[in-house]
């Protein structure tokens, strides 16, 4: 733009120059002309006035006048009477011709002033003749001077010459001035440009700063507020795709919107941890490319032909069989054409697993209640029915209706606990000394150990006390341990506690009938029983080894346990220090 700015100003002074100069040269030219005509005229005139006041009296005082004046005034002086005959010639000594033929002459013999140009035979170039009226005396005539017509053209030449030079200067003023103009005409569109440039760069906050009050002003002016404009709509945008890009990443569920060619537009990080493609950059690949879902293609189907929102559910095959939920909502403005669908997929695997375990506890609580109850139901029905009469009879069925009632409250109170453990709302946390909480649960439990079972425990000497709820901590000891009991009809139960650097180790070992291995990944679940009959038989609920491994669990511990059919089981449990602090 700066050089296109730069040759139009320059382009339009050279033709104002060359205008100028023509008109210039065409009127210079005639007004020289003019004013040599006039010059030679008034010298013409001059001539004749100072010849009609001398003393003429012979051809020699003609020649002398001639002479003295041509010499003085450096031009050719021509004296010629009525009848034509040239008296003197300042130029020539030589007889001339008449002269009365002559278109000056012939003027001036009529009284007039006349300027005629023409080629001169005598002196072999054009002359300008400048002829007047003459008269001394008795003689009546006709001065008449000459000039070459060279150095008029000399005169017009210098003329010429000075107007080339006036043009050359003009030029050059013309590229200086042209060039001072354009930049600074040219220094704010300049500014808008590098301004533009640098906005395109993603530089937002230039400004322009100029006093031009011109359209160039008012141009500068209007950038800087579209530049303030869209500096501010940018940095919404942007804060507003930091939210959007914050929100998605922050979501558990997988995300994608996908165009209608089914080219993802995009999506967030969940979302290939559902699908895990191939592919690091999925964008503007289409789904169907990595994704092979019945559900998710269902689920796209259906928006385009309804418009409407859509939620199926399926399973989804990557290295395992996980259970998705994938919910389909068109994309666009309401109102307007919808470019897309948004896909949200969430993994509901752990929501079915834990769907199934409730309606498995349902169903299990349900059996385990309706077990006592039925029995309790019978016994009191036969009671009614007569045998209450018979007092070793009655007493027989109390007995039992007492245990079921007693195996009720305790499946009850187990159910409250592990509902209790499980809400991880501990609000009791003390410094628990472990020797002291096993020795106190082994007392407890003495009236149920035979003269064949023996517990082997030896405290070391100190045990770093363990922050928790002192009761949680009775409880774990006291169904591992009654467990052992139960299940250990001769040998012995060993116990141990020790501290090795922040974690607290508790190994339990018995020699009893030990587990097989099929049932080991599963003793942890509630109502979950290796042998139905027997755990029956000795009062258990099946809630043991559940209410013990989510105390586990409540104090950020870990439980293991190793068990061989016919030689025993054995249970180690790890606590972190830092679990049980406040």
């Amino acid at each position: 733009m700066h050089k296109k700015l730069y040759f139009s100003y320059l382009a339009i002074i050279l033709l104002a120059i060359g205008m100028s100069a023509f008109i210039f040269w065409n009127k210079g030219y005639e007004y020289v002309y003019e004013q040599s005509q006039e010059y030679y005229l008034n010298q013409a005139k001059l001539m004749a006035d100072i010849f009609s006041e001398e003393e003429m009296d012979s051809n020699n005082d003609y020649e002398t006048f001639v002479l003295k004046y041509s010499v003085k005034y450096k031009f050719r002086i021509t004296l010629i009477d009525k009848e034509g005959k040239v008296l003197a010639d300042s130029s020539t000594e030589e007889r001339l011709e008449n002269h009365k033929s002559r278109e000056e002459v012939i003027g001036a013999l009529r009284g007039n002033s006349v300027t005629v140009n023409r080629y001169s035979k005598t002196m072999g170039q054009e002359y300008s003749y400048s002829a007047v009226p003459l008269k001394n005396g008795d003689l009546e005539g006709v001065l008449r001077i000459s000039l070459p017509i060279a150095q008029i053209k000399f005169l017009n030449r210098q003329f010429a010459d000075s107007i080339v030079y006036a043009i050359i200067l003009c030029f050059i003023l013309a590229v200086i001035a042209a060039a001072v103009f354009t930049n600074l005409l040219a220094k704010p569109v300049n500014e808008v440009a590098r301004a533009a440039g640098r906005i395109s760069e993603g530089d937002y906050n230039i400004k322009i700063y100029t006093r031009d009050k011109s359209v160039v002003g008012k141009l500068a002016d209007s950038f800087n507020i579209m530049a303030a404009n869209l500096k501010g709509t940018i940095d919404n945008l942007t804060k507003r795709n930091a939210e959007l890009e914050a929100m998605l990443s922050s979501m558990t569920a997988g995300v994608v919107a996908i165009g209608d060619t089914s080219e993802i537009l995009f999506y967030n990080k969940a979302f290939l941890e559902v699908v895990k493609p191939d592919k690091e950059i999925i964008q503007g690949v289409s789904l169907y490319n990595f994704l092979r879902n019945a559900a998710v293609f269902d689920a796209i189907d259906q928006v385009r032909d309804t418009n409407s929102s859509v939620t199926k559910e399926g399973t989804l095959l990557k290295k395992t069989i996980r259970n998705i939920r994938v919910t389909a909502t068109p994309l666009g403005l309401e109102g307007e054409h919808y470019f897309g669908v948004l896909l949200i997929i969430e993994d509901v695997t752990q929501l079915k697993k834990l769907e199934s375990i409730r309606t498995d506890f349902v169903s299990n609580v349900t059996h385990e209640l309706k077990t006592p109850l039925t029995s309790i139901r019978g016994f009191i029905d036969t009671l009614k029915n007569g045998a209450i009469k018979d007092e070793a009879i009655a007493n027989r069925f109390l007995d039992i209706i007492d245990i079921e009632a007693e195996r009720l409250y305790s499946l009850i109170q187990d159910i409250l606990l592990l509902s209790e453990i499980e809400s991880k709302r501990e609000y009791e946390s003390l410094p628990c000394d472990i020797n002291e909480t096993i020795n106190a649960v082994i007392e407890l439990l003495q009236p149920k150990i035979t003269d064949k079972v023996k517990i082997n425990f030896c405290p070391k000497p100190y045990v770093r006390p363990f922050y928790c709820n002192p009761d949680r901590m009775k409880q774990l000891f006291i169904n591992l341990l009654d467990n052992a009991i139960k299940y250990t009809e001769e040998g012995t139960i060993s116990v141990d506690c020790l501290e090795e650097g922040n974690t607290l180790f508790v190994q339990i070992k018995d020699t009893g009938i030990g587990i097989e291995k099929e049932h080991l990944a599963r003793i942890f679940e509630r109502f979950y029983r290796v042998d139905r009959g027997r755990s029956r038989k000795q009062g258990g609920t099946g809630l043991g080894l559940s209410i013990v491994k989510h105390i586990v669990e409540l104090y950020n511990g870990n439980i293991q346990v190793d068990s061989t059919l016919g030689v025993g089981t054995e249970f180690k449990i790890s606590f972190p220090y830092l679990a049980g602090l406040k």
